[in-house]
């Protein structure tokens, strides 16, 4: 998605799990973002992955997926 167009998304929504991802995106969600994150103990870090998407203004009402997954 082109900067300019960031302006159109009115709701977002973050998560760790792909199978949400997917479920988001058939809805019509945009994935804007991946990244990871660490947390846990210096030496022991645990890093997840984190998925950022994006409901665009023009596609008109928000669109949630039901929770199957």
């Amino acid at each position: 998605m082109e900067k300019d167009n960031l302006e159109k998304i009115t709701h977002l929504h973050q998560t760790q799990f792909f199978k949400e991802v997917n479920t988001y995106i058939s809805e019509g969600w945009i994935l804007l973002n991946i990244h990871t994150t660490d947390s846990g103990h210096p030496v022991e870090r645990d890093q997840h992955t984190v998925f950022t998407l994006g409901w665009d203004s023009d596609k008109g009402e928000v669109k949630l997926p039901e929770y199957n997954f």
